[in-house]
């Protein structure tokens, strides 16, 4: 299946939508660490063909974000798995199993 992306399909018009209302979660502290295509030869890989991983500081933001994303209808267009948690000394988490 080819998807056309110029500027009068949904998808683009979302996509660009998404990206101008995120904007403002953006100025209070969201920020992307990285936004990327999944490699083809990762070992256990996903199957999943790009990713994004986002620092959100609070949870506040991190619902606006979730909020943002259902309401702009973005899992329209993306079949999305989410993990949330906060910063954490895992280490001695899983010393201790």
């Amino acid at each position: 299946m080819e998807i056309m992306m110029n500027e009068t399909t949904p998808f683009r018009r979302n996509l660009t939508h998404v990206n101008d209302s995120s904007q403002g979660l953006m100025d209070q502290g969201v920020t992307i660490v990285s936004m990327n295509e999944n490699d083809q030869d990762t070992i256990q890989r996903v199957d999943h063909g790009f990713f994004v991983i986002w620092t959100i500081p609070t949870d506040e933001l991190a619902d606006a974000v979730q909020k943002l994303m259902v309401s702009e209808g973005w899992f329209n267009y993306f079949d999305q798995l989410n993990l949330k948690g906060a910063p954490t000394d895992i280490f001695e988490k899983l010393i201790n199993i």
